[in-house]
């Protein structure tokens, strides 16, 4: 029989598990996860229309779409089943709004937090409709995030380097990595100094040593910081005339209660720790567990609950079904007597439940065979932790033997020592693993504790002291900065493993050796975010943020209004960064009443894609500045570059920059408009150069372009590429090393339509017959240019220099001639070309140090 009702889902492998389950009446199709969101290369908001997005369908996901709607045309009923969250509900609602138009099939929501025959059975019998506050919840994340990528984004580009971004979520993460690593070099040592002593009880076998640590002397908190006074002590202490004895022995019982089945947060945090797994491995891991894996025969089954949870509840047929196997298979004593409950924090959804083994019974033994050696040791830890869950306490039986001896110098020193023994292991029995992610296991002298008794004498056997000092707080792990950004309310369930990826894959932040730290980009991102929009990343406000969009889903909040009320504040912290670096209001009168009496200003000029037009841009700024009476830090740097560009025409330019305040920023803008010239000038094309670029892309004239292709999301589209080239050189900018290497790549891939390649490769550089070999393509090496004598006259006058002026601090910035000049000159001897802009500070320097003449 023909299927009337279409069941969609996000993945095929969902698809597949929950096809089995149906039977012949279902089609179930993917949807490959979001099909439609808001335009990737354009702002998509429309802030005046109160925030109406701009939904565009997804152009990967064409083929599935028309597959989609032609199903929709012949159902009777349309299920709409993601996953049971914000992002799931969103899909769903994307769902429907494309196809609603293509059907007359009635659209049902269905929910199901684990995909087993009885959890898909009860969720069509309870299904309903979308949840259109979740739907908004979501939406309104996603605004929100654009509204913040696509206008603080421009200001990294302006002041960092272009193509960098900033996210509202992952920037506060960087911001927790960069301020512990600042902690961390900010950290000074503190000395401090251990001793441990080996004691023979004098009543205990030969073999029985306890070794005890110093606590006290004289009844007061250990603090020795130095060596000499560690030597004394350890003097005293080997020198005494009494033995060592004890003074106080305490035993008391200790209860330990089970552990909370794991959330999303948690799970990341285990996985790291006790398998070295990163939150995007577990995740990866745990969907594959949850959406269903071939046991045998049967088919696939899911065999956890849904990973992205932040509730700790258990269904009461799960944790009957928990504490049936327990006691089946620990005993009665293992089963505590009333189940274990455990509440979840105030902004988790109650509706989820944690991640468990959806079948308590299929131990981590059994599905063995049917898991790959990742999916087996995090099934097995998930399956452990919610058996534990719904255990019995530990009791275990913690002692304590405080031991003094009297010093030659007539101080009492007490050594302490703990230990504990497990009465009966509770939970204990299948999961003992500490946060640290190890396996916990008894002490190994509870025994010996347990037989002593006050008074009691213990003979030295050796007693060392140890050197230690206090170390700075560890970076953050993966698992720890989860912890963190849980603690502190920022993210959910279903974002943590993307913010912690993001500033890794940004580059912002690397990881080594299991713990990350912030890169010289991250840092120099950070720092310009935190200084223009402290408030925008701050971790509160983020957190509040979050709370925010929970409020809406709970129908508290309306997201229009949540989104207008941010955006009221986010363009003031906006507008405010613009202006942070922007001169005085002198400043730019002088300078606007100056560049008034340029008479003769340059003709626009396009370079590249863009129309540079000298005229329209002074006089756009001026207007600007008669409504505002101020303009950004970037415009002021660009009237800085018309002052110096047109300083014939301005003969009172320095006596103004003087008068008003910028005679260093005229200097640094002079020295950048000269490297500005100096790169255009060596990025120009000669006529010879020209006629040879005509000779290489005429070469190609002939070839047959192979289509475009899209790999891992990115598109590659050869003749585009050539043809961006090709317009580059002949439009009269030089090639660059990595452009003409991608030329020779192309060469080399279609040699066999280029009826002149031995000419091309002659051009290029290369040897016709080793073309192939030339994976990198390099340009051929040109000789050195030969040093110019007026540097090196420069260097060979200052080397001689002895008394240099002691360096300057101004601002953030010190300023030390000696170390300058020094690297210049390494740089200068290395044969690499100084940069405009470090001849214009060299020849600067040499003002101050040299007589006319000595150069």
């Amino acid at each position: 029989m023909g299927a009337n009702s279409l069941v969609i889902v996000e993945s095929p492998a969902k698809a597949k598990t929950i096809s089995k389950m149906l039977g012949a009446n279902y089609q179930i199709l993917a949807s490959m996860g979001h099909i439609r969101d808001l335009p990737e290369h354009k702002f998509g908001v429309d802030i005046k229309n109160n925030f109406a997005p701009e939904y565009v369908e997804s152009k990967s996901r064409a083929n599935v779409i028309k597959q989609l709607k032609s199903a929709a045309k012949k159902a009777d009923h349309i299920y709409l089943a993601p996953d049971p969250d914000r992002e799931g509900e969103a899909i769903a609602w994307h769902l429907r709004e494309i196809l609603k138009d293509h059907t007359k099939a009635d659209f049902i929501r269905v929910t199901f937090h684990e995909i087993t025959k009885t959890a898909i059975a009860k969720a069509f019998q309870n299904s309903g409709q979308v949840d259109i506050r979740r739907v908004d919840s979501q939406q309104a994340r996603r605004i929100l995030d654009r509204l913040v990528g696509y206008q603080i984004s421009p200001l990294l580009w302006s002041q960092i380097e272009k193509g960098i971004s900033a996210g509202r979520v992952q920037s506060v993460a960087l911001r927790l990595v960069v301020e512990r690593e600042r902690e961390i070099q900010a950290f000074e040592p503190q000395e401090y100094w251990n001793f441990i002593v080996n004691l023979h009880p004098e009543q205990a076998p030969a073999d029985k040593i306890i070794e005890s640590k110093l606590a006290k002397i004289n009844g007061n908190k250990l603090s020795i910081d130095n060596a000499e006074d560690a030597a004394r002590a350890l003097a005293a202490i080997k020198e005494a005339a009494t033995p060592f004895r004890v003074a106080d022995l305490k035993s008391l019982p200790k209860r330990r209660n089970a552990p909370p089945p794991f959330i999303t947060s948690t799970l990341q945090q285990a996985a790291s720790s006790s398998l070295g797994f990163s939150a995007s491995r577990t995740m990866r891991i745990a969907q594959d567990l949850y959406e269903g894996i071939e046991l045998g025969a049967g088919g696939p089954v899911g065999m956890i609950t849904y990973m992205r949870t932040d509730s700790v509840a258990i269904a009461r047929e799960a944790q009957d079904a928990c504490r049936h196997f327990v006691a089946t298979n620990f005993g009665a004593a293992y089963v505590p007597e009333k189940p274990n409950f455990y509440k979840s924090k105030s902004s988790a959804q109650e509706a989820h439940e944690a991640i468990r083994p959806t079948d308590v019974t299929m131990t981590p033994d059994m599905a063995r065979p049917f898991l790959d050696d990742a999916q087996y040791k995090l099934y097995s830890l998930i399956w452990r932790r919610f058996l534990a869950s719904q255990m019995s306490q530990a009791q275990q039986q913690q002692t304590t033997a405080e031991i003094e001896i009297t010093g030659s110098d007539r101080n009492i020193y007490m050594f302490r020592t703990t230990a504990t023994v497990t009465t009966f292991p509770g939970f204990l029995a299948v999961y003992k693993i500490d946060e640290n992610g190890d396996e916990e296991n008894d002490d190994a002298t509870p025994e010996i504790l347990g037989n002593l008794h006050p008074g009691d004498r213990c003979d030295i056997r050796n007693i060392r002291n140890e050197q230690k000092f206090t170390e700075p707080p560890p970076r953050f792990s993966e698992a720890s900065l989860i912890r963190e950004l849980e603690s502190n309310g920022i993210g959910r369930p279903s974002t943590y493993a993307t913010i912690v990826n993001t500033i890794q894959e940004r580059l912002y932040v690397l990881k080594e050796q299991g713990r990350l730290h912030p890169s010289e980009l991250g840092f120099k991102v950070n720092d310009f975010l935190v200084h223009t929009l402290p408030d925008l990343f701050q971790v509160g406000f983020t957190a509040e943020m979050e709370t925010r969009l929970d409020e809406i889903e709970e129908g508290k909040l309306g997201w229009t209004d949540m989104l207008n009320d941010f955006y009221q504040e986010f363009i003031k912290w906006l507008q405010a960064a613009k202006n942070i670096g922007a001169p005085s209001e002198g400043k730019i009168e002088a300078m606007l009443k100056l560049l008034n009496l340029i008479n003769k200003w340059n003709p626009a000029e396009k370079r590249g894609n863009r129309k540079y037009d000298d005229h329209k841009f002074f006089n756009s700024v001026e207007e600007q500045f008669h409504k505002e009476k101020t303009i950004t830090a970037k415009q002021w740097q660009a009237i800085l570059g018309l002052a110096v560009t047109y300083r014939a025409q301005l003969p009172a330019l320095n006596e103004t920059a003087d008068l008003a305040g910028f005679s260093e920023e005229l200097e640094e803008a002079t020295a950048k408009v000269m490297e500005l010239q100096q790169k255009l000038s060596d990025n120009a094309v000669t006529s010879d150069q020209e006629e040879e670029y005509k000779k290489l892309f005429g070469a190609f004239s002939d070839v047959k372009w192979d289509a475009p292709e899209t790999r891992r999301g990115r598109t590659y589209d050869d003749q585009k590429l050539f043809e961006s080239f090709k317009k580059q050189a002949l439009g009269g900018k030089k090639l660059s090393d990595k452009q003409v290497a991608v030329i020779v790549k192309f060469a080399e891939k279609y040699r066999g339509q280029i009826p002149t390649f031995t000419d091309l490769a002659a051009i290029l550089g290369i040897s016709a017959q080793t073309a192939e070999n030339s994976a990198e393509g390099a340009t051929p090496a040109t000789p050195s240019a030969p040093a110019d004598p007026e540097i090196t006259g420069i260097m060979n006058a200052m080397s001689q220099i002895t008394n240099w002026n002691a360096p300057v601090s101004k601002g953030k910035r010190v300023y030390d001639d000696k170390s300058f000049f020094e690297s210049l000159k390494k740089q200068f001897d290395d044969g690499r070309k100084l940069s405009p802009k470090q001849v214009f500070a060299l020849k600067k320097m040499a003002g101050k140090y040299l007589k006319p003449g000595q150069a």
